[in-house]
């Protein structure tokens, strides 16, 4: 019965607004896909969450696959997160999986990928996680081929670890779902629009398990305290 009244709980997002419409945040230990076109905010929602959870004494890891986790510290250090803060007091660790697999001598299976980030969560006893960015992995690892068993597998230990996760992915072309599309708890899309030469930004709760949500398009900016979502329409 404890383990289904857990069900009851959230974790807040750190996203003004986006909270109010997944149900007054995200479930604890689940995980969930943040997917959009470069750009639009992915990897800044990804730390918004991670500080979120270190101001309620949670520790979080920003797991990069493909980006210099340098790079991405110094831009979010635009932001009024206090970031390097938490970076320093080690509440948000940054770690570089990247280094490992964009070298072309050594290529990793999907298993000793996950098992790799699975090691980094359990030594450091890891409440938030972001793994920024699943896109084209398929072309770095060794065994394309196995990415769904591996991917469940995976995800079914993040919940047993009881650690909320975000993934993140670039948005694909027409209608094409990928495996994570399927196997993760909720899916979080962000949209860019053209409109009177304006680029209008707008997030869509595609998917999420378990919480009642509004799956209309909802308006989004950037501001000095990172991305805020509306309860609006975008037009």
């Amino acid at each position: 019965m404890g383990e289904i009244l857990k069900s009851l709980d959230r974790v807040p997002s750190g996203v003004p607004g986006l909270d109010d419409i997944i149900g007054g945040g995200f479930l604890p230990g689940r995980v969930y896909l943040i997917t959009g076109p470069p750009g639009s905010g992915k990897t800044t929602m990804g730390v918004q969450f991670l500080v979120e959870g270190a101001r309620n004494g949670e520790k979080g890891v920003f797991v990069s696959l493909v980006e210099d986790p340098r790079i991405i510290l110094q831009d979010m250090l635009r932001y009024n997160f206090g970031l390097l803060g938490y970076t320093k007091s080690k509440m948000i660790t940054f770690h570089d999986l990247g280094r490992i697999l964009l070298r072309a001598e050594y290529r990793l299976t999907w298993n000793e990928l996950f098992n790799s980030i699975l090691q980094i969560i359990s030594e450091e006893g890891i409440k938030r996680a972001v793994i920024d960015s699943f896109t084209s992995m398929e072309h770095l690892v060794k065994d394309p081929e196995n990415k769904r068993w591996a991917l469940g597998r995976f995800i079914r230990a993040l919940q047993e670890l009881e650690t909320t996760t975000l993934i993140t992915s670039e948005m694909l072309q027409g209608e094409r779902y990928t495996d994570e599309h399927y196997l993760v708890d909720g899916v979080l899309v962000i949209h860019h629009f053209m409109r009177n030469y304006q680029m209008i930004r707008a997030m869509q709760v595609l998917k999420m398990r378990g919480v009642p949500h509004d799956s209309n398009l909802k308006r989004i900016r950037f501001t000095d305290e990172g991305i805020k979502v509306y309860n609006e329409a975008p037009f």
